[in-house]
């Protein structure tokens, strides 16, 4: 059980080693005196204050290269004289019950505080063995203390549990209204866990309390109230412990059924950047940043009145750029393909059970005509023939696009596709075909069937450009927000 005497050496002020007054929070997690920061300043004022790297918990062994967002001008400590309200509630509830506890040597320590008058004052006179009349009077100061519609406590003990119970309301979030973990305090001194800031920030940039606007750096991983922390450690270490296995555990269920973002066609071995920027998609790259094997599925968005596609690519995230309103920009790279076996919900995105493809070899029979080369160099030809077409420039933009052309027959295939002028729904039939030389064979269908339409050289150079150009913007935008 929590004794407020235990607090009394967490309260204090880092920068004068006195009890803390009206106390603000930084934004590196610093409690502070407010008659500290009259004086606005651009950092912490504290010497041995070391700022920490904002960052989600990517696992040691992990190769994701993770850049945060570009890092803004410090902000000003404190721009209006705000107090952390949690720490003051608990400072609040430390004093009543020490007062409750023992009136008389809480009314001397306040005498000898106070230092600001110096005349001689009537020191008080003590008993060396209490008789009943200064136990009455004693009992009788604590009862005054109580609220009219609170049961007068029974005992010492009694003070306790309710100073506990009392303790634990103050340290509970108000977003999930269970005990903080990792609690973090915004500029507008309220204070929540940091998962459940972050899942608000992605909804919302205001203070659940207050709505006030908060800064964008609050997007990334803030410092822990370091008080507050320290405080919940020594009040409720097993519950605390509890609670981050509990969260914990939370997090692997989640990461047991495999994250799929609907988004566009993607295929194995090639690059694929994507933005970032719905709140449900921000969680589920956290959750895959967190995990030992961050990646995830992504399949087609469905055609208006049609259902949703069973088959996807799994895709490894490469690198994170963060932006410094959360969004971000993703570079993942094609893995493998899937097939999605059962679908469900998960805080707003999907969730699967999948099927993985592997990798298929060629066959080992006789060769067929045409042969797989054959077949390849008929693509060959065609984007050559489509090359000459275009400008320079335009086709180096195009292989920075997607990479160089791969000599395995078992990628080629996707490659061509991607640069092939037809719809995406058409090329995503690649997916679900697992032998290597029946692709070569429907995409040279579809180069036969271009071949046929473009009856004119000026229209073949005309759609190739078109193509082309639509491959470079949508390469440039996506590129831009780096």
């Amino acid at each position: 059980m929590a004794h407020p005497r235990a607090l009394a050496a967490l309260l204090r002020c880092p920068r004068c080693h006195e009890r803390l007054r009206n106390p603000t929070t930084l934004h590196c997690g610093h409690a502070l005196c407010s008659h500290h920061l009259d004086a606005p300043a651009p950092s912490c004022p504290v010497p041995a204050c070391a700022q920490t790297t904002r960052a989600p918990r990517i696992p040691p062994d992990s190769t994701v290269a993770y850049i945060p967002a570009a890092a803004p001008a410090p902000p000003i400590p404190v721009t209006e004289h705000r107090s952390d309200v949690s720490l003051n509630k608990i400072i609040a509830l430390a004093d009543r019950t020490l007062q409750r506890l023992c009136p008389d040597e809480r009314e001397e320590e306040e005498e000898d505080s106070d230092d600001d008058d110096d005349r001689p004052r009537k020191r008080r006179r003590r008993n060396s063995s209490p008789d009943l009349l200064s136990h009455l009077q004693s009992v009788a100061a604590r009862d005054r203390l109580v609220p009219s519609d609170v049961p007068l406590p029974s005992s010492d003990e009694a003070i306790l549990a309710d100073f506990d119970k009392r303790l634990l309301e103050e340290l509970t979030c108000h977003i999930c209204y269970v005990l903080f973990y990792r609690p973090v305090t915004t500029p507008c001194q309220h204070t929540y866990c940091a998962k459940c800031l972050q899942r608000s920030l992605d909804h919302n940039t205001t203070c659940p309390i207050c709505r006030q606007e908060l800064p964008p750096y609050l997007f990334q991983d803030q410092p822990t109230n370091q008080v507050i922390m320290s405080i919940i450690l020594k009040a409720y270490p097993l519950l605390y412990q509890e609670r981050g296995a509990a969260i914990d555990e939370e997090e692997r269920h989640a990461r047991l059924n495999t994250p799929i973002f609907v988004c566009n066609l993607s295929f194995p071995g090639l690059p694929t950047i994507l933005h970032f920027f719905e709140p449900r998609y921000r969680l589920m790259l956290r959750r895959c940043l967190e995990s030992p094997t961050p990646r995830f599925g992504m399949i087609m968005s469905p055609k208006p009145g049609s259902p949703q596609t069973d088959y996807g690519t799994i895709l490894e995230i490469r690198s994170v750029q963060m932006l410094p309103d959360g969004r971000s920009m993703v570079e993942t790279w094609g893995t493998s393909r899937f097939r999605i076996l059962e679908r469900g919900t998960l805080d707003g995105y999907m969730v699967g059970r999948i099927e993985r493809y592997t990798v298929e070899s060629l066959s080992t029979a006789p060769p067929a005509s045409p042969t797989n080369a054959e077949l390849m160099d008929t693509c060959r030809a065609f984007l050559d023939r489509l090359q000459r077409g275009a400008a320079p420039w335009v086709v180096q933009r195009l292989y920075s696009t997607h990479g160089a052309m791969p000599a395995d027959p078992a990628l080629f295939s996707f490659w061509v596709a991607l640069v092939l002028p037809i719809e995406e729904y058409e090329k995503a039939k690649l997916l679900p075909i697992r032998s290597p030389r029946l692709r070569l064979l429907l995409v040279v269908h579809w180069i036969e069937q271009l071949n046929n339409n473009w009856y004119a050289p000026a229209a073949v150079r005309g759609l190739l450009l078109l193509l082309l150009c639509a491959v470079v913007l949508t390469g440039s935008r996506l590129l831009g927000w780096l």
